[in-house]
């Protein structure tokens, strides 16, 4: 039965080992508070009299912070399940106390069923005489030894030969049951009951051969040798004990299971797929319960949005554990704590707060920002986090089982796919082709761009969602008629209409609690956070105080500064918004140093134009000069034999001749207007061309079009 009612030193315990700050964390704390609150005035269904020794008063845990109680329904969490294993562990005891007699071989049972009948005769034969079983055993020795008639007489013994040498359990040597074995049988049944008679094999009947165990040195590796191989490394080692491939074999195959056999060939994540599992039931619980969440790095390769370049990018999924929603996701280049909270914020926003989140121990998941009692995510949206133990992705089914569906079949329908079932030739082959495009024209077709990605990922999770789920429960299809599993949607809206009501998040509290909160002690209207300063002129009251300091991954400019609660440390008012380097300012004014800059550059100007008028009076007067002496010109005759050579000064002008083309960009406009110009050596050479940037500016300035070059080079390759 869950405990409601608790002492002042309970309470202060519990506050002490969770780490409740709101609330006082010794005894008498905890009594002053009670008294303080008017808590021991209340009626006997909130406050009582503690029963037993010691007296005192127990208080209802409806009064307590939101905050114990959380920290309580966690601890009492943990003892149910403790309890819940503790009783496991009795029922496999007597699973394995049944498993002893049902696993044994059909000799050992029928040796088995022998000695118990030889027991029951024994006792059989004791009773209506009176004897003690000491004196009936010894008849049974005379019986063996003289009179042989008596074991298979029915008013003696009443036993059969085949009986007493199955008991026997000899192959050769002498057959007769001592008095010694015969109290020994009955000191094992009533040790371990009936299948104490069973016999033990023995291990000298088969033993391993000497030297295995420094042969497993050999075998038992990473790089998982065949036997052969391994024995050959052993052998080379001048072993004092040598072995045979017939005796390597025998003993991997008869004296060890398949788990012994791979112990140290494989890891642990590889080993416990051989072994047993735990299936766990969602039965009974809620929507928003659980989340659980995990990253993925995606099995394709996409355009960088910054470089161009191809990239694998990181997918952070969060799927509600109770009906399987995918209910957010956030896509970055790399897993971490941005992408997690960017996660986290649109599934707490657009489905509700959820009591537990399930992960992993990666660094996007255990962090302070994620962490923090009060100024973390959990802290501030009251939840409880959960982490998966190393190496056990099993426990993580539910997630896992969404990336093999969801994710796996739309890295496999890009063509820049390099999943394990990706062919190596077609794979090297748009390797290739990627790389050399993006080195060439800076971007590539083939892989599809930021924008394109992120529509897909949203279009996969929208049809997951409306997809019939296997692990949910079964519904009639209101179209077909016949029985189908529900969709995630579907399982969902019925929770809804079973009553559900998700714990949501006011808008205009949305941004506040999804900004984590750090102290700082603030110095002179600074704060300081990611060792950049930020300023503010009301941060002068709060002097060497701590604050609270919120900031936003996404911006670097500015942070919200809150007022630090002294009693429970919680994050007070907000003070102000303080910016980045704001208490910085120009060496000068900016409109003085503009005025002063304008005043330069007039005063250039006015310089330059005295110096062209005065150049242009230079020329005013070389022409006056020359006017003024001109002197007639005489006509001269031209010889005959020049007459002819000499053109005439009306010759008509002749027309503008357009400058020539450099011979690449004649090359250029060549193929682009006759695309069977490009031959092999013309492609290579404006591919060598188009390679560097300042090649495509050239281009570019003598008109050619760049896009329609690039389509041309990329279709004859």
């Amino acid at each position: 039965m869950t405990q409601v009612f608790f002492t002042a030193r309970e309470l202060a315990e519990v506050a002490t080992k969770r780490g409740v700050t709101a609330f006082p964390q010794s005894e008498r704390g905890v009594q002053v508070h009670a008294a303080r609150e008017g808590w021991i005035d209340l009626p006997p269904n909130l406050c009582r009299k503690r029963k037993g020794l010691g007296g005192g008063r127990e208080y209802h845990q409806s009064l307590l912070p939101f905050e114990l109680q959380q920290a309580l329904a966690s601890r009492d969490m943990k003892v149910h399940r403790a309890a819940e294993v503790l009783q496991r562990q009795e029922s496999d005891g007597r699973k394995l106390a049944t498993l002893k007699t049902a696993s044994l071989s059909a000799r050992q049972r029928g040796v088995m069923e022998a000695r118990s009948q030889v027991l029951l005769a024994i006792e059989a034969y004791q009773i209506p005489r009176g004897q003690s079983r000491a004196s009936a055993v010894k008849d049974f020795g005379l019986a063996q030894a003289e009179f042989r008639h008596w074991l298979t007489d029915p008013e003696m013994f009443g036993l059969t030969e085949a009986v007493l040498t199955m008991a026997n359990d000899r192959q050769k040597g002498d057959q007769s049951i001592s008095i010694r074995t015969i109290q020994r049988w009955f000191a094992a049944r009533e040790a371990r009951g009936v299948a104490g008679l069973a016999p033990v094999v023995s291990k000298e009947a088969d033993p391993v051969p000497p030297g295995f165990v420094d042969f497993l040195k050999h075998y038992a590796i990473g790089s998982k040798p065949h036997a052969t191989e391994a024995l050959a490394a052993y052998m080379d080692t001048n072993p004092a004990f040598p072995l045979t491939i017939d005796q390597v074999r025998h003993t991997l195959k008869v004296k060890l299971n398949d788990i012994e056999k791979n112990v140290g060939r494989e890891g642990l994540l590889t080993l416990r797929s051989r072994m047993a599992y735990i299936q766990r039931t969602t039965e009974g619980l809620w929507p928003t319960t659980i989340y659980t969440a995990d990253g993925k790095t995606f099995d394709a390769e996409i355009a960088d949005p910054v470089s161009g370049n191809a990239i694998r990018p990181e997918i952070t999924s969060v799927l509600d554990v109770a009906t399987r929603k995918c209910v957010g996701i956030a896509i970055s280049r790399k897993e971490n704590v941005i992408a997690v909270v960017e996660a986290l914020r649109r599934s707490c926003t657009s489905n509700g707060v959820c009591a537990i989140f399930y992960t992993d121990r990666g660094p996007g998941y255990k962090n302070k920002t994620v962490d923090g009692d009060v100024g973390g995510l959990m802290g501030r949206l009251s939840i409880t986090k959960m982490h998966a133990l190393p190496y056990n992705s099993q426990a993580k089914g539910i997630i896992e089982r969404f990336n093999g569906t969801c994710w796996n079949p739309l890295a496999r329908r890009l063509p820049t796919y390099i999943g394990e079932t990706m062919d190596k030739q077609a794979g090297n082959a748009i390797h290739k082709l990627t790389r050399s495009e993006i080195k060439q024209f800076g971007r590539s077709n083939n892989l599809p761009t930021w924008e394109h990605f992120l529509a897909m990922c949203e279009q996969t999770v929208t049809e997951y969602n409306d997809a019939p789920h296997s692990g949910l429960p079964k519904i009639e299809d209101p179209i077909t008629g016949k029985m189908r599993h529900m969709s995630p949607n579907e399982c969902w809206a019925s929770h809804v209409a079973s009553g559900f009501e998700p714990v949501t998040i006011d808008a205009d509290e949305e941004d506040d609690l999804f900004r984590p909160y750090e102290v700082r002690i603030c110095r002179r209207a600074l704060v300081e956070w990611n060792k950049n300063q930020y300023f503010h002129t009301d941060l002068e009251a709060w002097h060497s105080r701590k604050v609270w300091v919120g900031y936003d991954l996404h911006r670097a400019d500015k942070v919200w500064v809150r007022e630090f609660e002294e009693e429970d440390g919680q994050p007070g008012r907000l003070i102000c918004v303080a910016e980045f380097s704001g208490n910085k300012e120009r060496y000068i004014p900016h409109t003085y140093q503009r005025e002063a800059e304008e005043k330069r550059v007039k005063g250039q100007l006015k310089r330059i134009g005295k110096k062209q008028q005065q150049i242009v009076e230079q020329l005013d007067d070389a022409r006056l000069i020359d006017l003024g002496v001109a002197m007639p010109m005489p006509v001269i005759t031209p010889e005959p034999e020049l007459a002819e050579v000499v053109r005439p000064m009306n010759f008509p002008k002749p027309k503008a001749v357009p400058r020539a083309q450099h011979p690449d960009v004649e090359l250029a406009f060549d193929v682009l207007a006759d695309a069977s110009k490009l031959t092999s050596g013309r492609r290579q050479l404006l591919l060598d061309l188009t390679a560097g940037r300042a090649g495509r500016e050239f281009l570019r300035i003598s008109g050619v079009d760049l896009a329609m070059l690039d389509d041309l080079l990329r279709s004859a390759a």
